[in-house]
């Protein structure tokens, strides 16, 4: 199994196992996207490792679809 160079994606990122195996997986070589509720989590881990890609998930309702936006740096 390759385990460099690959893009992976975790949710619930910003805090716990989730972030620590984003960093681990930067670490490896690994593009490494996160996604999560808490607006200022997500940009405490940005700040943390500068090349996490984040984005923040709403969970609104059913029919929202659940709204995504990129979390500016």
């Amino acid at each position: 199994m390759k385990l460099t160079g690959n893009t992976i994606l975790i949710t619930g990122g910003s805090t716990g196992i989730g972030l620590a195996l984003a960093e681990r997986f930067i670490k490896a070589g690994n593009t490494v996207i996160i996604c999560g509720r808490r607006d200022h989590a997500l940009q405490e881990a940005k700040e943390q490792f500068p090349h996490l890609i984040v984005f923040v998930k709403h969970l609104l309702s059913h029919s929202d679809h659940g709204k995504s936006e990129p979390l500016s740096a």
